[in-house]
C-alpha cells in the first residue's frame, strides 16, 4: 500500500496552488456574471429596437397606402419619388392589399 507523506513545504505549496485556483475561479465567475448581465442588457436593447422598427414599418405602410391612393387618383409625378423610396426600403405598394 502506498502512503503519501507531505512535508510542511509541500503542504504550503499545495495551499498556494489551492489559493491560486480559488482566485482564478472567483475571477472567472465574476467575469461570467458580468457577461450575463451585459447579454441581458443587449437583449433588452435589441427587443426595444425590434419594436421600434416594427412601429416605423407600420407607419410607413400607412404612408405607402396614402401615396398609392394619391397615385391612383392623380397620376402626378409629384408622388412617384416617394413610391420609389418606399420600394427601396422594402415597403412595396403593390403588396399592401395583403396586409
Amino acid at each position: 500500500m502506498v502512503t503519501i507523506k507531505h512535508t510542511r513545504e509541500s503542504i504550503a505549496e499545495l495551499e498556494k496552488q489551492l489559493d491560486l485556483y480559488k482566485t482564478a475561479h472567483h475571477k472567472l465567475t465574476a467575469g461570467l456574471k458580468e457577461a450575463v448581465a451585459e447579454s441581458i442588457k443587449y437583449k433588452r436593447e435589441r427587443d426595444s429596437l425590434i419594436k421600434d422598427v416594427s412601429n416605423y414599418r407600420r407607419v410607413l405602410k400607412v404612408f405607402a397606402r396614402l401615396i398609392k391612393n394619391k397615385l391612383d387618383i392623380n397620376a402626378s409625378d409629384r408622388y412617384i419619388p416617394y413610391q420609389h423610396m418606399l420600394d427601396d426600403i422594402g415597403i412595396n405598394t403593390d403588396e399592401l392589399e395583403a396586409d
